[in-house]
């Protein structure tokens, strides 16, 4: 059974202060049968009468006091695998045992009889090999450091219950506060956590598939933050220029220690390569708001989508506005005064094109006064230049279509100017 215990972390621990050793902790039992067991009576080494047991690569050292133990049994699913007794392989003051044929990833019992005692141990065996051996995987001492991982804890879990193998359990206990797991990309021992958390990351967290998760909270108390002022620029204007993708992810290969067998950054099985996905680029958005654009240790683009739902309320209260103010002129128009059965305003009035935005054709309505000797409606693109003039010869009610022949996809302005004076400007959008 390939299961990681809690013993590996203890283990681990003892291995730090002991180089590539791995001690097996023995515990005191009560003899219940010619194989030992029974309850734990006492931690390891209570006496100068305890025994001692670690391996090392392939071999498993037993030391205890001179003439002390009488047998050592390895037992695995209560079969015994090795047996020695004290008249065949045990010396004065310990044995040593080939552990090389037993199976790798398995779980094992060690029982020491010692002055008339049993001690029971337990150990997860991993099988040395040229590549990576215990001692390599958790403190990389090979030769050759680039081939090699290192883990600060390593663990697996599996062919337990369905839904009950957990590679790596913690579990925050008691009142105070704390983390059940702690995760740091820096050198720090940890810090208050201020109240009770299953799990604190201290640095970046990456994910190559999805996280789920009911709620998501971002810190936003006025306490925390510092200079604080209303965003004065137009978030409609910028929003207007981002285009919005349809797209698929490709699969690429990351470093995975072996050349000849490179590893998939995502899950094939996940099907997120599969799903159809809708986002922004960061290339583009790095143009408009490059606060909301970060680049990675790899060198690619992400985006803070949170802090563009700020954007967007304000894009919205700009839109409501406009349609206040459009809303005020109609009603203005409704006050005029009809002069030869056509309906005129004391001054020109200048309207929203209708649709916009628009992709074929679009309407510009304006009413112009019987006073007025001159009237053109000009077009400009986003950056303030000319595209189109018109000349207005009719008065009172006039519409004037727009089509996009020659025009690109984007922001445009239209002014409205009688007898020299500029009435009014107004945004269109052509779109895709």
């Amino acid at each position: 059974m390939r299961n990681k215990t809690v013993l590996l972390i203890l283990m681990l621990s003892l291995t730090l202060a002991a180089g590539a050793k791995r001690y097996i902790p023995l515990v005191k039992s009560v003899p219940t049968g010619a194989g030992g067991g029974g309850s734990a009576k006492a931690p390891l080494r209570t006496s100068v009468y305890s025994p001692m047991a670690f391996y090392e690569d392939n071999i498993l050292y037993v030391q205890f006091p001179a003439s002390t133990v009488s047998s050592v049994i390895i037992t695995n699913d209560s079969t015994d695998l090795a047996v020695i007794n004290k008249n065949f392989e045990i010396e004065s003051t310990g044995i040593q045992i080939d552990i090389a044929s037993l199976l790798l990833y398995n779980s094992y019992n060690l029982y020491v009889n010692a002055f008339g005692n049993w001690w029971v141990g337990y150990f997860d065996y991993e099988l040395s090999s040229d590549e990576q051996s215990i001692q390599k995987a958790f403190f990389s001492l090979s030769e050759d450091a680039d081939k090699e991982r290192n883990y600060g804890v390593y663990s697996v879990a599996g062919n337990a219950s369905s839904g009950w193998n957990f590679g790596v359990s913690g579990i925050l206990s008691g009142q105070q506060g704390g983390t059940g797991i702690y995760g740091s990309s820096s050198y720090d021992e940890g810090f208050n956590t201020g109240g009770k958390y299953a799990g604190l990351f201290h640095g970046d967290l990456k994910a190559t598939d999805a996280v789920y998760a009911s709620v998501y909270n971002t810190l936003a108390d006025s306490r925390l933050n510092q200079e604080m002022e209303l965003v004065d620029e137009s978030s409609l204007d910028n929003m207007m220029q981002i285009n919005v993708y349809r797209y698929n992810l490709k699969q690429f290969n990351v470093d995975g220690g072996d050349e000849s067998d490179p590893q998939s950054y995502y899950n094939d099985d996940s099907g997120i390569l599969q799903n159809d996905h809708f986002g922004l680029t960061g290339q583009e958005i790095k143009e408009i708001y490059p606060n909301l654009v970060t680049e990675n240790q790899e060198g690619y683009y992400s985006i803070n989508y949170v802090e563009m739902i700020p954007l967007l309320i304000q894009s919205i209260q700009e839109l409501k506005k406009e349609l206040e103010e459009t809303n005020k002129e109609m009603e203005a128009l409704k006050t005029t005064t009809r002069v030869s059965g056509r309906t005129t305003p004391d001054k020109a009035v200048l309207l929203q094109n209708t649709p916009n935005p628009f992709r074929e054709r679009s309407i510009i309505k304006c009413v112009i006064p019987q006073s007025v000797a001159d009237a053109s409606l000009y077009l400009y693109d986003y950056n303030g230049h000319q595209i189109q003039s018109r000349s207005i010869s009719d008065r009172g009610d006039v519409q004037i279509i727009v089509e996009s022949n020659g025009l690109i996809p984007g922001i445009y302005l239209y002014s409205l100017v009688t007898d020299g004076e500029i009435i009014d400007t107004k945004r269109m959008i052509l779109a895709e």
